[in-house]
C-alpha cells in the first residue's frame, strides 16, 4: 500500500480544538489547496459540525453526511443564496435552473429525460470509442516522452466523450471547456467580483451558443428515436412535457460541465497518487484484471474529485454526532473529508486497490446522486490500467500544480515523463 503524507502539522498543534473552531472555508489556511485533509481530520476530530463566518455549517464525518444526504426533506434550492451572491443574471439563472440546484418535482421532470443516455447500458457503445482514443493519446504523449498529463492527456479525454452524448460537436470541445470553467468557479465559497461576472458571461456565451442548434433541431421533423441528449429534450418539450428553451440550455450546461470537470480531476489527482505510491501503481500495470472494479473504486475514494455540496434544512435534523441543525440551516457537506474518516474507513488515508468494503460516498446519495456516475466509471475504468500497462515506470517530471479551488479539487499541472 501507498506512504501516508506526513501529519506532523496536526501533531505538532498545541490546541487542537481551538485550531478546528478558528478553520473558515473563506479564509483558507495556508497550504490548504495542496492537501486538505489534515485540516478535514482536525474538524473531524473536534469539530465535526463547524459553523464558517457566513453562518453555514460544515459536516465532516461520514455518517453526518449519509444522515443528511438520506434526508428527502432538506432542499438543494439556492435561489435566496445565490440572488445575493450573483445578483441578477445568466449565471443565477444557470445555478437556479438547472436541476442540479432544484427540488423534487422539478429535479425529477428534468433528470428523467437525460437518464437514460447516462446509463452503463447506453454508454457501452461508447467502449469501443474511448479504446481508441485513450490509445491515439498514449501514442502521443509516448512521441514527447516528458509532458503535462493535464492538457496532454486527461483534459482530452471526458470532454470527447460528452460533447457526444450530449449532441453537439467535439470540436467545439475546448472553447467549451473555458466556458465551463468560468460557469463552475463562482460556486466556491468565496470569489471575486470579476469571476461573478465572468460566469455571467459564460452562461451569456453557451446559450448563445447552444440555441442556433436547438432551432435547427426543431426545424427539421419530430425526433422519434433522439440519439443524444439535446435530441432528447427537444423532443420532450414537443411532446408535451414541461421543458423551455431557456432549461435545455442550462440542461446541457450542467451536463457538460459533469460529464467533463470531475473527470478530468479524477483521471489527474488519481494519476499523480498512484505515481506517488509506487507500489500501488504497480500492481495495476501487473494485476488488473485481478483487481477489477475494486481498484477504480478506491481512487474514486481517494480523490473525490467534487469535495463539497451543499443542503438546506427544513425541519429540526438530529445528526449521529449528537449536533440537531435548526430549520433553514445552510449546510456544506464535505463527501471529500467523509471518505477520509477513520470511523469509516481502515487507514482512509492509504491508498488500496484492494479495499474491500468500498461504501464510498463520491458520488452522492439519495435523489440527488451523481447522474454521471456510470461515465465516469466508464472512462475510468478504460484509462487507469492502459496507462499502467503502457507506461510502468511514469514517474513525476516537476512539482504538481493543484488548482485554487475548494470545490472541485483538481490540477492545473502534472509534469510527467515516461522514462
Amino acid at each position: 500500500m501507498g506512504k501516508v503524507r506526513s501529519d506532523s502539522f496536526f501533531d505538532s498543534l498545541g490546541n487542537p480544538e481551538e485550531e478546528a473552531k478558528k478553520f473558515d472555508l473563506f479564509h483558507l489556511p495556508q497550504g490548504y489547496f495542496d492537501f486538505p485533509y489534515t485540516w478535514y481530520r482536525l474538524l473531524r476530530d473536534y469539530d465535526p459540525v463547524h459553523q464558517n463566518s457566513d453562518g453555514t455549517v460544515l459536516l465532516t464525518r461520514y455518517n453526518d453526511v449519509r444522515t443528511l444526504w438520506k434526508e428527502v426533506t432538506a432542499s438543494v434550492d439556492k435561489t435566496e443564496m445565490f440572488s445575493t451572491k450573483f445578483g441578477g443574471g445568466p449565471l443565477l439563472e444557470h445555478h437556479t435552473q438547472s436541476m442540479l440546484f432544484r427540488d423534487p418535482p422539478d429535479h425529477d421532470r428534468l433528470r428523467a429525460i437525460v437518464s437514460p443516455f447516462l446509463t452503463a447500458q447506453s454508454l457501452t457503445q461508447f467502449s469501443e470509442y474511448i479504446e481508441t482514443l485513450i490509445g491515439q493519446l498514449l501514442n502521443q504523449v509516448q512521441e514527447l516522452a516528458e509532458f503535462d498529463f493535464v492538457t496532454d492527456f486527461a483534459a482530452k479525454i471526458p470532454v470527447q466523450l460528452i460533447t457526444r452524448v450530449i449532441g453537439i460537436p467535439p470540436e467545439d470541445g475546448e472553447f467549451l471547456r473555458s466556458i465551463g470553467a468560468r460557469v463552475l468557479f463562482p460556486l466556491n465559497p468565496l470569489v471575486s467580483q470579476d469571476a461573478i461576472e465572468g460566469g455571467h458571461r459564460a452562461v451569456a456565451e453557451f446559450s448563445e451558443y447552444l440555441i442556433p442548434r436547438i432551432k435547427a433541431i426543431k426545424s427539421k421533423s419530430p425526433q422519434h428515436d433522439p440519439q443524444c441528449i439535446l435530441e432528447a429534450l427537444i423532443q420532450a418539450q414537443q411532446s408535451g412535457v414541461e421543458i423551455s428553451d431557456s432549461e435545455i440550455v442550462h440542461m446541457c450546461l450542467l451536463v457538460f460541465n459533469g460529464g467533463h470537470e470531475t473527470t478530468t480531476n479524477l483521471m489527474a489527482v488519481g494519476t499523480d497518487s498512484l505515481v506517488s505510491m509506487p507500489d500501488q501503481y504497480r500492481e495495476l500495470a501487473q494485476k488488473s484484471e485481478e483487481l477489477g472494479t475494486f481498484a477504480i473504486e478506491e481512487i474514486i475514494r481517494y480523490v473525490t474529485p467534487l469535495q463539497l455540496q451543499g443542503r438546506r434544512i427544513t425541519k429540526p435534523m438530529e445528526l449521529p454526532s449528537g449536533v440537531t441543525l435548526a430549520p433553514n440551516t445552510e449546510v456544506i457537506i464535505s463527501q471529500a473529508s467523509a471518505n477520509r474518516d477513520e470511523r469509516a474507513f481502515e487507514d482512509p488515508h492509504l491508498l488500496n486497490l484492494r479495499r474491500r468494503p468500498n461504501n464510498h460516498v463520491a458520488f452522492g446519495l439519495g435523489v440527488h446522486s451523481c447522474a454521471g456516475i456510470s461515465l465516469a466509471r466508464l472512462e475510468s475504468r478504460i484509462m487507469f490500467p492502459r496507462l499502467a500497462k503502457r507506461f510502468p515506470a511514469l514517474r513525476h517530471n516537476g512539482v504538481p500544480i493543484f488548482n485554487e479551488n475548494v470545490r472541485f479539487r483538481g490540477l492545473k499541472s502534472l509534469p510527467m515523463s515516461i522514462s
